[in-house]
């Protein structure tokens, strides 16, 4: 900066050299940037006409203009130079900093697989959402029970770890309205729910909710948004995060998702986490549990509504097990224990990105496998960078091939 102060003194003894010069001129309007920069007005080039100034008072715009000029567009050059030196040096080019979330679950008392997973991950890890609450069709919320709570948080915001309430909405039981509904087309029950959540956040000192209302029916399209604007309006201010996760789409066709407005939607939420898997599961017959190519295009389809700093996308860590009898979701270690009991390879299909085998177990029933590795998540991870969106989320912590942490150390650390 030295340089520069010099070259501003410089400028300003040369200024004043030449007022002096200068013939005595009436006073006229102060001179903006853009007069310094030679850029003067039609009216200044007529006033300077009129007074007989165009000359001396010409000259000195031009000499000011290129002094200025220089010395400003060395100054941006410079920081320019700075910031390109500093991507440099960091390895990094337009690509944002990514973030990694990671959903938590403690599926009976005991059941410690997303805490272990938590503590040995936590350079990986900048959000966990413990899925600890259900709301009812009445707004009430229900603790689902679990581990300690609080001490969860505690160690968590210790790591410098996000906490947010994951919170469902109770299913739909046969011939009933779904309790999703009745809250959402009831305003009442909508500020009844937000209390509730509100109370919750504050019990346990959380950051902020991740909002997992699953199969809304499409009539309540409006009433979601609606209710995740209020929601957005009373924790928000209070500087507590407002997340939602949504079913994937390549179309406003797709019944199931039809209620997810992604435009309206990303203008209330601070992260949208879209849920790129279950391409096939227990309502379907075998098959990838997110095909690239499908996880690819919903994701595409979700760029065009959600701001790509505000898209997560969502990769699973399970698997399941179709078969006869019934389909099954199993953890990773759990399907790896499968083909080695019964001596069956793991084959890879290609075009899906995706690992599967078949057996048949001791009761002569055949059995398909399909389910996700740490290779089918690199691919996943792959369009992470391809899109530059904010980052992943995986579903669910304690079920993953321990192989994948390595990949996701590489792309998430803090």
């Amino acid at each position: 900066m030295n340089k520069y102060k010099n070259l501003l003194s410089w400028v300003v003894i040369m200024v004043f050299m030449m007022t002096i010069m200068l013939p005595v001129t009436p006073a006229y309007a102060a001179f903006s940037i853009a007069d310094l920069l030679g850029k003067a007005t039609a009216a200044n080039d007529d006033s300077s006409a009129s007074t007989g100034m165009s000359t001396g008072k010409g000259m000195l715009d031009i000499f000011l203009g290129l002094l200025l000029g220089k010395f400003l567009g060395n100054a941006f050059n410079s920081s320019a130079n700075v910031g390109t030196n500093n991507n440099s040096a960091s390895g990094s080019t337009s690509s944002s900093p990514k973030e990694f979330v990671g959903f938590y679950a403690e599926w009976w008392g005991e059941d410690t697989s997303s805490y272990n997973s938590m503590v040995k991950n936590t350079d990986v890890i900048k959000t966990i959402a413990p899925f600890w609450a259900t709301m009812q069709a009445d707004g009430t919320v229900i603790d689902r029970g679990g581990n300690d709570h609080a001490a969860v948080v505690k160690t968590a915001q210790q790591k410098d770890m996000t906490v947010l309430l994951l919170v469902n909405n109770a299913k739909q039981d046969n011939n009933t309205t779904a309790p999703v509904h009745t809250v959402l087309a009831n305003p009442a029950l909508r500020t009844k729910a937000i209390d509730n959540f509100e109370a919750y956040i504050k019990k346990y000192n959380l950051d902020g909710i991740n909002v997992d209302f699953e199969m809304v029916p499409a009539e309540d399209r409006d009433s979601l948004t609606a209710f995740m604007r209020e929601l957005s309006a009373r924790l928000k201010p209070q500087g507590l995060l407002v997340t939602i996760d949504v079913f994937p789409k390549q179309d406003e066709n797709n019944d199931v998702a039809a209620a997810y407005d992604y435009a309206e939607l990303a203008s209330y939420a601070d992260k949208i986490m879209i849920m790129a898997y279950d391409n096939h599961g227990m309502w379907s017959g075998p098959g990838p549990i997110a095909d690239i190519g499908w996880v690819e295009n919903s994701l595409k389809y979700a760029l065009k509504f959600i701001p790509k700093n505000k898209l997560y996308l969502g990769i699973a860590a399970y698997g399941y097990d179709w078969s006869a009898q019934g389909t099954q979701s199993l953890e990773y270690k759990a399907i790896m224990d499968l083909s080695q009991r019964y001596g069956q390879a793991v084959q890879w299909d290609d075009a899906a990105k995706s690992p599967y085998f078949s057996y048949t177990a001791a009761d002569g029933i055949a059995h398909t496998v399909w389910f996700e590795s740490s290779e089918s998540i690199k691919h996943k991870l792959a369009l992470i960078t391809k899109y530059d969106i904010a980052g992943a989320a995986m579903w669910k912590l304690g079920e993953e091939d321990p192989g994948v942490w390595p990949i996701l150390r590489d792309k998430f650390h803090k």
